[in-house]
């Protein structure tokens, strides 16, 4: 049984007035956390956690994962949400995370994550730690 994490933190949002200050060490912590119980961990900060860089991260940290494995994804940045084009939320709109491109590509929705989360190999557990 693997176990592997994709530890992702955004301090950065180019074009906004939205700086943090916390995530890149929140995901250090994670990453450093998880290692010592036996994950390998990858980190991703700023400018590498594009929307394009976390949607191929995810994909190809969960493909990567056989039956058994363990995988553990956390996020620490902004978090918004936008209204619910497809109508599957009651509050009628749909949660997203807010990659360090947001302001020029957009944000990463819940339904968009769903679907990346569900791509995983059958028997891969995944555990999603979120603070945004």
């Amino acid at each position: 049984m693997a176990k592997n994490a994709l530890c992702i933190g955004i301090n950065n949002y180019p074009g906004t007035h939205m700086d943090l200050q916390g995530c890149v060490n929140d995901a250090n912590d994670w990453a450093a956390a998880l290692q010592q119980r036996g994950f390998a961990a990858t980190r991703m900060f700023n400018g590498k956690a594009t929307g394009d860089g976390i949607r191929r991260a995810i994909g190809a940290t969960l493909a990567a994962a056989d039956a058994g494995d363990v995988v553990a994804i956390t996020y620490s940045g902004h978090g918004s949400f936008v209204p619910d084009e497809d109508g599957d939320e009651p509050d009628g709109t749909d949660e997203c995370i807010c990659p360090y491109d947001v302001n020029s590509k957009g944000e990463i929705t819940d339904d968009e994550l769903y679907d990346l989360y569900s791509a995983r190999p059958h028997g891969v557990r995944l555990l999603v730690l979120s603070d945004s």
